[in-house]
């Protein structure tokens, strides 16, 4: 039993050293410390070295550690300015006389800039500049445009057989612009065979998008219609898309003139021919 709890808590050291190794910064702290070599005596300030770093940018409200690393010396973290060498701190902030290795919290709740200096070495400088934290951007959604505020149109080629059909698709608003990031299926079929299913889109500016069916097993017919339905799939792209299932529009291809209109216009030859033959009879002399 003691072997497998010495077991467990081994396997929970290496887990927590794991998880702080693969996510440091969520560990991290913002610093700044005193800088390196001699700051009793001016000369840091010609290299922005009397603080490490010098300047700082925080977003409001994080915490900020200082600290003093010159194990020669002792140090402040005071806020305000130095005129010359005439300080005149702001009372924003001041650590007081920090020893090596001692340190310093502050948190600004506000904005703005934050000079500071040593109280003892007012060569050193540095500055802290506080910026409001960056809000989340908004995501705003692609508008969905329902489909009676649609207009579709299907522009397809004569259904013949043994060979593929062409099909336009024209899609506007009422006004006739283009409707934006538009994602749709179309399907073709004739009787129990799909001769196009397929996605498409179209991009802003676009109204018109092109599809070639499959080869047509036989010629379109009223018996047997290409039969083309186009249905919404979403708006938008990438994180801005929404889905959005609804039929726009279908259309039966046929023969221009059918079999109907074929039976129509035969009667309507037949009974000219018929009034023709008999008022020609009717106008021959008797003898």
């Amino acid at each position: 039993m003691m072997c497998v709890r010495t077991l467990a808590s081994i396997l929970l050291l290496f887990t927590i050293i794991s998880v702080i190794s693969i996510f440091p910064s969520a560990f991290a702290q913002v610093s700044i410390t005193t800088g390196p070599g001699n700051l009793s005596t001016p000369g840091c300030e010609e290299t922005n070295e009397c603080y490490t770093p010098s300047e700082l940018i925080v977003p409001v409200g994080e915490k900020i550690i200082m600290t003093n690393i010159d194990t020669t010396g002792i140090h402040t973290f005071t806020s305000g300015t130095v005129d010359g060498f005439s300080p005149s701190s702001d009372g924003k902030f001041d650590s007081g006389i920090l020893n090596a290795d001692q340190s310093f919290e502050f948190s600004a709740d506000a904005a703005g800039e934050y000079p500071y200096y040593c109280m003892l070495h007012t060569w050193m400088q540095g500055t802290i500049t506080v910026q409001e934290a960056m809000a989340e951007p908004v995501l705003q959604m692609a508008t969905i445009v329902q489909p009676d505020e649609m207009m579709a149109e299907i522009i397809a080629s004569d259904g013949v057989a043994n060979e593929a059909m062409t099909i336009d698709l024209i899609i506007t608003d009422l006004e006739g612009n283009g409707v934006e990031h538009i994602t749709y299926n179309i399907q073709a079929t004739q009787g129990s065979e799909i001769l196009l299913n397929e996605e498409g889109h179209m991009h802003k500016g676009t109204i018109t998008n092109n599809h070639v069916t499959s080869t047509l097993p036989v010629d379109a017919s009223d018996d047997m219609p290409v039969v083309i339905s186009v249905e919404s799939v979403g708006f938008g792209h990438d994180e801005q898309y929404v889905d959005f299932s609804s039929e726009i529009t279908t259309k039966q291809v046929v023969p221009e003139f059918g079999t109907i209109v074929m039976m129509i216009l035969v009667v309507a030859i037949v009974s000219m021919v018929a009034v023709t033959t008999k008022s020609k009879l009717s106008i021959m002399p008797r003898i």
